[in-house]
């Protein structure tokens, strides 16, 4: 009997140091978001995946996940992270070979880069007395786009400069756009006659084109604030930077877009979005606001020094700047000087307070 139970003891004593030693071996996990961008306040589907890889059950598995503060559930509104603010908790039981997801929809108020770090897991042993953790980390990211600014005083400008620019006409007519008929002077090519028309009015009469408009845009958004802190600028120059952009694709205006901050992230280092219209142009644009830091990789007058170089003749330029120094309006004359038209300059630290 004794040794019977010695023996026993010694079975429960190395099932119960294996299960300390090797309680989370085979636990795989996985974080995925059904999103990569979104709109603040979107909601999208967060989801946790636990699979058991052994033949052996997990009796309790307590999961810590590492969420971005900031992160609401959408069923009701509050923090998912709860008043602690040590995680989101959830606890499971999962037979061998058994998997469980675990899926929330939630949603970000605020632009910028957000990440699910993964999760810290804590199994019991098998006796129940005790637990054994681990740390799965994984980095799923997720990006918030800025707000459209929905500016008053950025709309007036906007107006007025792009209808400037829209009667802009390029030196000659599209055959394509017929827009009428006038008397024949001469000047015109014979083979611009149009005999039908001409023998109704009883005179020889030409077809009338209308003129091809030659219009395109640059968005400079410019990050650097002059020795000042970028910090309570940089959420107003990107929302106004997607008003600017949102405009220029409703008036179809090609556009190009043009920075010298630092966007981080999985789209590289890019400093310029090529000219285009449609959705995917402007998503780009977007996503590069919502990845911008409050970094800029050169001065504001050095950049546009540098792009002035480059810049097409028959371009509009609209400048987006968190303020505007000395050096920054020398750069401005300078590009109005060279190609002998006007820079509309949106200078955000004068429309302080009158956004909505």
């Amino acid at each position: 009997m004794i040794l019977f139970l010695l023996v026993l003891a010694g079975i429960f004593y190395a099932a119960e140091r294996y299960s300390l030693v090797h309680g989370l071996d085979g636990i795989l996990v996985k974080t995925e978001t059904d999103r990569i961008v979104v709109e603040p306040g979107e909601s999208f589907l967060w989801t946790l995946t636990v699979k058991n890889g052994n033949r052996r059950m997990a009796p309790y598995l307590e999961i810590r996940e590492m969420v971005p503060a900031g992160l609401f559930l959408a069923e009701t509104g509050e923090p998912a992270e709860g008043k602690e603010g040590a995680g989101v908790r959830s606890v499971l039981y999962l037979k061998g070979h058994e998997q469980a997801r675990l899926s929330r929809r939630v949603f970000l108020l605020e632009r910028g880069r957000y990440f699910f770090r993964g999760c810290r897991l804590e199994a019991g042993d098998f006796l129940g007395l005790k637990t054994v953790s681990d740390t799965f980390p994984e980095l799923a990211e997720l990006v918030v786009k800025p707000r459209r600014m929905e500016s008053v005083k950025l709309s007036e400008l906007l107006g007025g400069f792009l209808g400037e620019t829209s009667v802009d006409r390029s030196l000659w007519e599209d055959p394509v756009l017929t827009v009428g008929f006038r008397d024949y002077t001469g000047r015109e090519p014979f083979r611009s006659i149009h005999w039908l028309q001409s023998a109704k009015s009883g005179r020889l009469v030409v077809r009338q084109y209308d003129h091809t408009l030659d219009q395109t845009c640059t968005v400079l958004f410019n990050t650097d604030g002059e020795g000042e802190s970028l910090g309570k600028w940089l959420e107003l120059c990107c929302r106004a930077a997607r008003q600017v952009c949102e405009e220029l694709e409703k008036r179809k205006i090609a556009y190009d877009f043009q920075t010298n901050g630092v966007i981080a992230g999985a789209m590289g280092e890019w400093r310029t979005v090529g000219s285009g219209l449609g959705a995917g142009h402007l998503e780009t644009v977007l996503e590069g606001l919502g990845r911008m830091t409050d970094g800029f990789r050169e001065t504001g007058a050095e950049w546009l020094w540098r792009i002035g170089n480059g810049i097409n003749s028959r371009t509009g330029m609209i400048l987006i700047t968190p303020v505007m120094g000395a050096g920054l309006s020398e750069a401005v004359l300078r590009l109005e000087e060279r190609f002998s038209g006007k820079v509309l300059v949106v200078n955000l630290s004068e429309m302080e307070g009158e956004e909505t």
